[in-house]
């Protein structure tokens, strides 16, 4: 079986450790970006939210030159205070930037320690973006960064307090451009500056910015249904919950859930349907390179693309077994002796008791699960090139029978380019494809493994051609014949959720036991203010 894509013979290219080297993790991260702004994946502690204001009013008030260089000494040196003297409390004190940094500099030993950058990125750079999206702060004239009166003025004024009746406070205040602080002024200032406990009043500031009681613009409406729904599932299972409760809510609906969490759910759904795609396509893809490694192990030489094919569609007891979990194999069928046409009939007969479609998307009672679908591919070995058909197909069975370009349509599922694979663009057209020349099963398996190879060529040609370009390939293909460039670690799509879910740790929403008296009290607050809007 040929290639048609151009060679490859790029090893002077500056090599990188790409993460979404077949593209398809991109529209799951534009789903994640448009469902939940406020928090990134790389934003763990909520406290830094009241530290990046504080910085920001403080810089303000000191009449230092407005500059970046200026001001980014200023915010590093703070920092530096805050995570040295959340080091001093212990060495379980975690998810602190520059923290490598604070211990190096406290293991010296040194009576007075220097206020400097302690890491290439500091926290700034990782927060300032969530800052401007809760409305913390927003770009001044001169470039840099001011306040909003309404909630960045009042946290920050708030977070200064801890540093009320301290010798760093009084000093900071006279002599704004500081550099060093003493280890006693870091003993002083470790439990009122700790990232592991947040005061009461700068609790009560930061649960309005994260669910504000009046939201101020569509994503901030957003923002405090998604945290209401995190609350509420939480009160229904009387438990903390974690990711996979948001997306098993997602796919099958609680009972009693208030109508207005419910376009929660459908964001939430888009995100995992298209997180299967791209981890089936990911987890076939390592399938090719172990056939490709295990070729060049027995014969030191490239591996032709067609017996690569061959031996991975191959049949095998792993493949039937990875069918039969989901109930797609009868006993006494094998993988090899099936049609596709088969195997999508099964798929949409499992995906068919009490079918509700609303909002662009399709769900049902029982069945088959996207989540259990990927969560199987990703431990299956080899088998999950069995697997991603059938992602195929029930990517087609969540999307609405009914016109998708309707308007009134909240959840763009299907709308996604060819070069993505895009369901209404690619999947759905070569379904129909598959079953109007009957193929077999097994030569569907080929030409989408064959469609995950090109795929992830499409993109590191695409990433190597521009200029100062990157080699990101996984795959050379010269030709008919296939041999490894670099290494490649198949995964999921990084959600928000983690994070936001410790957030309500963090506020003191959530807890061990489940709800406490002010997540209810916000609960309540935040389902009075969806209904009425």
């Amino acid at each position: 079986m040929s290639m048609p894509v151009p060679d490859w013979v790029s090893f002077d290219a500056v090599k990188t450790g790409g993460l979404d080297l077949l593209g398809l993790r991109a529209p799951v991260q534009s789903l994640g970006n448009d469902l939940f702004d406020g928090v990134t994946t790389i934003t763990p502690k909520l406290r830094y939210m009241s530290v990046i204001s504080w910085i920001v009013w403080r810089f303000a008030e000191a009449r230092l030159p407005e500059d970046r260089s200026a001001f980014f000494k200023f915010a590093a040196a703070q920092e530096a205070a805050f995570v040295m003297a959340n080091r001093t409390l212990g060495l379980a004190v975690n998810n602190l930037v520059g923290v490598d940094g604070a211990n190096e500099a406290l293991a010296t030993g040194k009576r007075t320690l220097p206020l400097k950058k302690l890491a290439q990125n500091i926290a700034l750079n990782a927060y300032i973006a969530s800052t401007r999206q809760l409305n913390l702060t927003k770009q001044a004239e001169h470039g840099l960064n001011k306040l909003s009166e309404q909630r960045g003025l009042v946290l920050a004024k708030e977070f200064d307090k801890v540093l009320h009746g301290t010798a760093y406070g009084a000093r900071l205040s006279k002599k704004p451009d500081t550099d060093k602080i003493t280890r006693e002024e870091l003993q002083e200032l470790a439990e009122p500056m700790s990232i592991l406990s947040i005061p009461r009043g700068e609790r009560d500031i930061l649960i309005d910015v994260i669910m504000p009681e009046k939201p101020l613009s569509p994503a901030e409406w957003r923002r405090l249904r998604h945290y209401a729904l995190m609350l509420w599932l939480t009160q229904a299972g009387d438990r903390p919950i974690e990711e996979a409760d948001i997306f098993e809510a997602a796919q099958r609906p609680p009972a009693g859930l208030p109508a207005s969490l419910a376009a929660s759910l459908d964001g939430f759904l888009a995100f995992v349907v298209r997180d299967c795609l791209a981890v089936c396509h990911e987890y076939v893809f390592a399938a090719v390179m172990r056939e490709v490694d295990s070729i060049f192990q027995e014969r030191a030489s490239a591996a032709l693309s067609s017996e690569v094919i061959a031996s991975l569609v191959a049949a095998a007891a792993d493949k039937d077994e990875a069918l039969r979990t989901f109930r797609l194999l009868k006993p006494g069928e094998t993988t090899g002796e099936l049609s596709f046409r088969t195997v999508h009939e099964r798929v949409r007969k499992r995906c068919g008791n009490a079918r509700i479609e609303t909002n662009g998307i399709a769900r049902w009672t029982g069945g088959l699960s996207d989540t259990e679908l990927y969560e199987h591919a990703a431990s299956s070995g080899d088998a999950a090139v069995t697997l991603l058909p059938v992602a195929w197909c029930l990517a087609c069975e969540r999307t609405c029978s009914e016109d998708t370009s309707a308007t009134a349509q909240r959840v763009p599922l299907g709308r996604i380019a060819q070069h993505l694979i895009g369901i209404d663009a690619v999947i759905k057209p070569k379904v129909a494809e598959f079953l109007a020349e009957d193929r077999s099963y097994r030569d569907v398996m080929a030409e989408l493994i064959l469609r995950t190879v090109q795929q992830h060529l499409r993109v590191a040609w695409n990433r190597f051609s521009v200029p100062q370009g990157k080699d990101v390939s996984v795959l050379i293909a010269d030709t008919d014949s296939w041999a490894r460039n670099n290494a490649f670690r198949p995964g999921r799509t990084g959600s928000r959720l983690p994070m936001a879910i410790d957030w309500l740790d963090q506020l003191k929403l959530t807890s061990k036991d489940g709800l406490t008296k002010s997540g209810k009290r916000i609960l309540e607050r935040s389902l009075k203010a969806l209904e009425k809007a």
